[in-house]
């Protein structure tokens, strides 16, 4: 979007080619002391004697042995010895928004004691777990000493694709803060360093989208693997048992008695197909299509046309739609504490949504405020089926108070306990209900098995 851009400045172009002044993964000449980028904690553990005779084990954050003993002497403790500090392995890949999350939290609290940026940007890159996330830090760092705002050294970092690895509204949030200085807490109502509540409403709304996916993944397990076992069981007694079984139950019925029940004779029809050419061949496309399928929603048009459809499926079509909407009003609630035009609000909001619907809507309702500067709730008002049907009364509501951040906080709130309720509701329902449809097919599974057997046994014992 050519707003964002110019939102951004340069920043948001080419990645950024800086030189270091120093970098954890380059080893020293003798090798002692090398850190192992893929486990390294940046530091060295060390053992040594105070000025007392002292014993002293202890740990020192720097990314050079010679620099760590230097300091170490200085502090008093000659060094007997000292090794690289492992830790868990790093992992290099794109953050996650726990991961966002938790640097945002962190940033703002030692913004907000007063530490200068630089100095942040080094002391998180060595407590990350995350190599890319990192390297990104570092890399900002760099950009702030050559006179970058903080804002565009964050924009200009890019992931392996070339994409921002940082989300927009992770970008605005610094923006904010460097340009507003302060604002007013609408929980507490004091007023309080910018950085540290716009990097926190940030690190709020990512805690929240985890913890709701979270959910869904974690009630999802068992019905999941139910239905794998299913159709696992499925498989084993229509490919190897019902063979056997048929066999056996030709060896024991004869003549008029050789009729088997209704409910068996549906599941050799269904073993023979399953073991012929055709019913191989039916098996072999399913599985293709059911990978093709995957492999569409990872892509990017296969992913926003299941997002559209989320939003109109029975029985979770109200908790997305509630959900996509409190994202939304908390995007728009944070932009509003210290971006001015309404016009880039919509704009950063839509880039930064999630659901390919909301960002178009918010792109129409942007173009028509833009071309016609219309009262809001008249724009929105085709839209109750996305936002709610109390949003225009919201809308009327920051139209005569003019205060979009508190009115659109307040509201999200309420949004977000809709939503969880709603999530709550249906996953209480799914968990529980979800396997019967399970249970009566192996239940029929069973009694097409063993009703011959009985059938037999009522016939031997007339």
């Amino acid at each position: 979007m050519n707003e964002v851009d110019k939102a951004y400045g340069a920043a948001a172009g080419s990645p950024a080619q800086v030189t270091r002044g120093y970098d954890p993964r380059v080893l020293d000449d003798t090798g002692v002391g090398s850190i192992d980028v893929n486990h390294s904690e940046n530091g060295f553990n060390f053992v040594g004697e105070d000025s007392l005779g002292n014993v002293v084990k202890g740990f020192v954050q720097t990314t050079d042995s010679a620099l760590a003993e230097n300091e170490l002497e200085r502090a008093g403790i000659h060094v007997q010895t000292i090794t690289p500090r492992r830790g868990i392995r790093k992992k290099n890949r794109k953050p996650t928004g726990s991961e966002f999350a938790s640097l945002a939290e962190q940033f703002g609290d030692l913004m907000e004691v007063g530490q200068s940026p630089t100095q942040i940007c080094r002391l998180l890159a060595y407590a990350q777990t995350n190599t890319v996330l990192q390297d990104a830090l570092l890399d900002a760092g760099d950009l702030v000493i050559n006179g970058r705002s903080l804002s565009e050294a964050f924009a200009a970092q890019r992931d392996h694709t070339g994409e921002p690895l940082f989300p927009i509204t992770f970008i605005c949030a610094l923006r904010i803060g460097e340009e507003v200085g302060s604002a007013a807490d609408l929980d507490s109502g004091t007023s309080k360093s910018a950085f540290l509540l716009t990097l926190h409403r940030f690190a709020e709304a990512q805690k929240k989208s985890d913890a709701i996916r979270s959910s869904i993944k974690s009630a999802m397990m068992y019905p999941v693997a139910v239905v794998v076992f299913c159709i696992f069981a499925v498989g084993i007694v229509e490919y190897f048992v019902m063979p056997k079984m048929v066999d056996l139950y030709t060896s024991l019925l004869t003549g008029d008695d050789q009729k088997l029940p209704f409910i068996t004779r549906i599941m050799i029809s269904g073993s023979d197909f399953l073991t012929s050419w055709w019913g191989i061949a039916t098996v072999i496309l399913v599985v293709l299509g059911a990978i093709m399928f995957v492999r569409w929603t990872r892509t990017r048009e296969g992913s926003d046309a299941l997002k559209v459809w989320s939003l109109r499926v029975p029985v979770f079509g109200s908790f997305f739609r509630h959900y996509y909407s409190a994202q939304t009003l908390r995007t728009l609630a944070m932009l509003s504490s210290g971006i001015p035009s309404m016009s880039e609000r919509f704009a950063v909001a839509a880039e930064t949504s999630e659901n390919p619907e909301y960002a178009s809507m918010l792109m129409h309702v942007r173009h028509r405020f833009m071309t016609e500067s219309t009262d809001l709730h008249k724009l929105f008002m085709p839209y109750p089926f996305l936002m709610g049907k109390e949003f225009n009364g919201v809308l009327l509501t920051f139209e005569q108070t003019a205060d979009m951040q508190g009115t659109f906080h307040n509201y999200a709130k309420v949004v977000e306990v809709r939503a969880e309720r709603e999530l709550q509701r249906v996953l209480f329902w799914f968990q529980n209900f979800a396997i019967v449809p399970v249970g009566l097919f192996v239940g029929f599974i069973v009694a097409a098995l063993y009703s011959p057997m009985f059938e037999l046994a009522g016939r031997i014992g007339h």
